[in-house]
């Protein structure tokens, strides 16, 4: 039935009306129409025979891959003729083509499994006479594409790689590494009979081509290795030897296969006893392979570093001993073992020589070395990290740091050494770089405790221009805990310091007050004179008692109470009423008069008010009587529900949606005045037509403001929407036919398409229909034509007739997105000057709540000028990130509002800045119905006004 309202929306206008079934005549076009098309491919492959030069056929071939349309059945002939055509064509681009036109039928939904076997046989009996190198290879491709096609065929996947493995010993470089490739990705990894014997022979096949003359080959053979492995067939333990004789290839793609290798080994037999790199002891094969990779963190290519960086905080069990060496400042010249006197002995006998001679040169230097002679390049694991950490990339640098944080959070004792470095790095000269560290040293904080040097170096950049690094380094402070009254008396003068600079930083500042609070009561107790400035003798000015530290170390520390004075204690009720989040619930024993006692809803009052709630909108719901007295108890409930949302945060966001959804009702009510005709009636004056066209474009604003504004909605409350939104839809079609000459086809469709989508809402979930959907479905099934005037004629007694419905149930977890705006201030005070036709950048930092992440390509800057000029700027996605405090999360923008105008202005004026979602292409039939107005810009937040003064622009001297 859905189906028919919404073609009917798309029927023209006529004056005849045709008895005839659309649907059986569109389906007899849709059955020729596909006849026509599915044949296209096998059309394409007939018209080849009439083309006489390889460009006609190159041509007939791409326009094939572009328009792919073919049944099962024409497979068969595709393939004779395409095979026809390979046989007789000598150039190379037409046979490449062919196979990627094979490649592109056999990989299709539509191709059958017998057709893919067809296909298959069909390529090697082609490939038998095929002696080009770029031929070769473009028919493995479409071996391994079709492969990948049918990857639960195991016997095609054995054909395909022992096919592979005969074409591995072509001298060609191109065509070995597409054999080696099709092994990797298809090579089975259960055999029935003889699998491991043959996993083992193709994996020491493709370890002989590590050895490849050609560095391509070299490196896919490595890669093959890994791939295979990373599919189940495991690489033997004693393959490491022989990765560790080619890895310091001169090819730099070699080194880099070379090095996933032994990463992927390490990892997975990481207490396998190999020999060690001074070839005299057994060592763990992790921490082998750690040392191994250590020593390219030195290599010239800095791709290398960076991929040995990456790797080496893969190595989650390597022994503590051999990480920390990483670390290590001290370059040693060998990192060989010094053997005890009994291994001499054992030695020298071996060798014949007198044990008394062994024993006294037991002290004796084993060798001299050359001071020239001596490597300090191959070092191992020493100072590894310091080599990364140094790197004049950045992106080793980034790695590096990465690496480091992934280990340490495994290793407690390198993780105390390692922060000494990462707090270093904070004066790195690239801000990515120093968010990063900022990251790492965050995850850290379980380790150990921030010493008095450290809290200096990072208090020297707690002034970064940057708003990121500023944050990172208070959640740095938030996180870690100080380990004396010095730094914790620096740490808090310093915040308050930079407060001053940066006035924006006060949410995160405050939020890491409070954690330092709570982190240090004890050291907070001794600091309470220091920090509010108490004197015995003499009375000193009072401090800024905004800052909650003190008062979130009273929560633990109860005698911190009694060292407050009365003043503070009066000020506590203030700033637990306006920051209830940083500032916590106190036992104050009295201190607080009557008038001071904290009425601030808490926890436990969370149920009184929903029930509060509760009870409005039952009342609303129940009341019987006239729609007169239902609207009058409607008004009363508003303004209820409005104070009760200023009240308790904990219930506003479903406070706001119920207050938002009775004064859509109200606004309803108003325009379906039984006196009121005006929006029915284009006989009326100027006046009332205007307060109409208002009364529904807020109509139509406070609809879309349910839908996109509130996250959290269940289906039920959707549903709602979805329904209340019909009804608007639906004054506004009997308006605009109505009392309008414009055109209402367009929202005629969007109408029926409207009520098509919420039917299809409400049967999946099973909910109940309002009257007056259920009776707008009833009706529009029963008409012949869906015209404007006659759908708009048919609504006009549903709306008249239709009575206000109650609000959506109270849900806590319903919230309202909203938009604090911290900066620009505005105000008459300060007056922003450009030139004419030029670009004033303003600086815009604001706070965005409850927004969902769909809804970030919604959001606008939204720039309205005097002359009622309205732009809508797209900020940048990287202007905007997600902020994660202890207790909640927002999105953060910061970017710059770009203010201009063509002509000067004879006065200063205000320029409204405020940030809105632009639902223009989501709505987009709502979007220019109601002209002037614009129901599709939704506002977010109160606009903030600028005084601008363009000035005449400056021509010579």
């Amino acid at each position: 039935m859905a189906a028919v309202l919404k073609k009917r929306a798309l029927a023209e206008y006529s004056t005849q009306v045709l008895e005839q079934q659309p649907p059986v005549k569109k389906l007899k076009c849709l059955v020729k129409l596909s006849a026509l098309t599915t044949g296209a491919t096998l059309s394409l492959v007939n018209t080849i025979n009439g083309r006489k030069t390889p460009n006609d056929v190159v041509q007939i071939l791409l326009q094939i891959l572009e328009q792919l349309q073919f049944q099962d059945s024409d497979i068969s002939n595709i393939l004779i003729k395409l095979s026809e055509h390979f046989k007789l064509q000598s150039d190379s681009t037409v046979k490449i083509l062919i196979f990627s036109v094979l490649s592109a039928i056999g990989s299709s939904d539509e191709t059958s499994e017998d057709n893919v076997y067809k296909i298959v046989e069909e390529i090697f009996t082609l490939m038998k006479d095929v002696k080009s190198q770029k031929i070769k290879t473009s028919g493995l491709k479409t071996l391994l594409a079709l492969g990948k096609r049918m990857n639960h065929d195991m016997d095609l996947h054995l054909k395909l790689t022992n096919y592979a493995k005969k074409t591995l010993g072509d001298y060609r470089p191109n065509i070995t590494c597409e054999s080696l490739e099709v092994i990797g990705e298809l090579m089975p990894v259960k055999i029935p009979e003889n699998g491991l014997e043959i996993h083992s022979e193709m994996l020491k096949l493709i370890g002989s081509y590590t050895q490849h003359y050609n560095a391509k080959t070299r490196s896919n053979a490595f890669n093959t290795m890994v791939r295979l492995h990373d599919r189940g067939i495991r690489l033997n333990p004693a393959v490491y030897l022989d990765v560790c004789s080619v890895i310091n290839d001169d090819n730099e793609m070699v080194r880099e296969a070379a090095l996933n290798v032994i990463s992927v080994l390490g990892n997975y037999y990481p207490e396998e006893r190999i020999k060690g790199s001074n070839g005299e002891e057994m060592a763990r094969m992790s921490d082998e392979a750690f040392e191994n990779i250590c020593n390219f963190m030195t290599d010239i290519s800095y791709r290398i570093r960076t991929q040995a960086a990456k790797l080496l905080g893969s190595f989650l069990s390597v022994s503590t001993n051999v990480l920390l060496k990483t670390l290590d400042q001290t370059l040693m010249s060998n990192l060989r073992r010094k053997r005890t006197s009994i291994e001499r002995v054992w030695e020298c006998l071996a060798k014949g020589t007198a044990m008394m001679s062994a024993l006294s040169t037991k002290d004796t230097p084993q060798e001299m070395l050359d001071a020239q002679q001596v490597s300090l390049v191959s070092t191992g694991a020493s100072g590894a990290y310091l080599h990364g950490l140094e790197d004049e990339f950045l992106e080793v640098r980034i790695a590096t740091i990465s690496s480091m944080c992934s280990l340490a959070t495994r290793h407690s004792e390198f993780a105390v050494i390692a922060m000494e470095f990462l707090v270093d790095m904070f004066n790195d000269e690239i801000e990515e770089v120093r968010l990063i560290a900022i990251e790492s040293l965050v995850k850290l904080s379980y380790a150990s405790g921030l010493r008095d040097d450290q809290v200096e170096i990072i208090l020297a950049v707690i002034e970064d221009s940057s708003s990121v690094v500023r944050e990172g380094l208070h959640n740095i402070f938030a996180s870690f805990e100080l380990l004396n009254q010095e730094g914790l008396m620096m740490c808090t003068n310093r915040l308050i310091e930079s407060l001053k600079k940066y006035p924006e930083d006060k949410k995160s500042i405050w939020n890491c007050m409070k954690n330092l609070g709570l982190r240090h009561p004890t050291l907070t107790l001794a600091l309470v004179p220091e920090l509010l400035a108490i004197h015995p003798m003499f009375e000193t000015p009072e401090p800024n008692v905004e800052e909650p530290s003190l008062f979130n170390a009273a929560s633990k520390c109860n005698s911190i109470i009694s060292l407050l004075e009365d003043k503070t204690i009066k000020h506590y009720s203030y700033l637990r009423d306006i920051m209830p989040h940083l500032v916590p619930s106190l036992q104050l024993g009295g201190r607080l008069s009557i008038s001071q006692v904290e009425l601030r809803p808490t926890e436990s009052d969370l149920p009184k008010s929903l029930e509060l709630l509760e009870s409005l909108i039952n009342q609303v719901s129940v009341v019987k009587g006239s729609t007169k007295v239902k609207i009058s108890l409607l008004e009363t409930f508003y303004h209820n529900l409005i104070r009760l949302a200023q009240l308790d945060q904990s219930v506003n966001g479903t406070a706001e949606l119920s207050a938002l959804y009775m004064h859509s009702q109200l606004l309803l009510n108003k325009v379906l005045n039984n006196n009121n005709k005006t929006f029915y009636s284009n006989a009326v004056s100027t006046h009332q037509a205007n307060n109409v066209r208002t009364n529904i474009s807020q109509l139509l604003q406070n609809t879309l403001k349910m839908q996109y504004l509130f996250v959290g909605l269940s289906v039920q409350e959707l549903a709602s929407i979805k329904q209340f939104k019909l009804k608007v839809i639906a004054l506004l079609l009997v308006y605009i036919v109505n009392a309008t000459n414009q055109s209402a086809r367009t929202l005629s469709h969007y109408f029926l398409t409207q009520l098509e989508d919420t039917m299809k809402y409400i049967s999946e979930h099973d909910l109940q229909l309002e009257s007056f959907t259920s009776v707008v479905f009833k009706e529009l099934s029963q008409l012949e034509e869906s015209k404007p005037g006659i759908v708009a004629k048919l609504l006009l007694p549903i709306l008249q007739s239709s009575e206000p419905t109650p609000p959506p149930k109270p849900n806590t977890n319903i919230k309202m997105c909203k938009v604090v705006i911290n900066r620009p201030q505005g105000g008459p005070d300060t007056t922003h000057k450009l030139s004419a036709g030029l670009i004033l950048p303003i600086p815009l930092n604001a706070e965005l709540y409850s927004l969902q992440t769909e809804s970030l390509s919604l959001l606008r800057l939204k720039i309205k000028y005097p002359d009622q000029q309205t732009h809508l700027i797209m900020p940048p996605r990287n202007h905007l990130r997600l902020v994660n405090l202890s207790n909640e999360s927002y999105y953060l923008l910061d970017t710059n509002a770009l203010i201009s105008h063509r002509s000067e202005w004879s006065e200063a004026c205000f320029v409204e800045l405020s940030l809105a979602f632009d639902l223009t292409e989501t709505e987009g039939a709502l979007a220019h119905v109601l002209p002037p107005t614009q129901p599709c810009i939704v506002d977010l937040c109160k606009p903030v006004k600028l005084k601008v003064h363009p000035k005449p622009v400056r021509r010579g001297m």
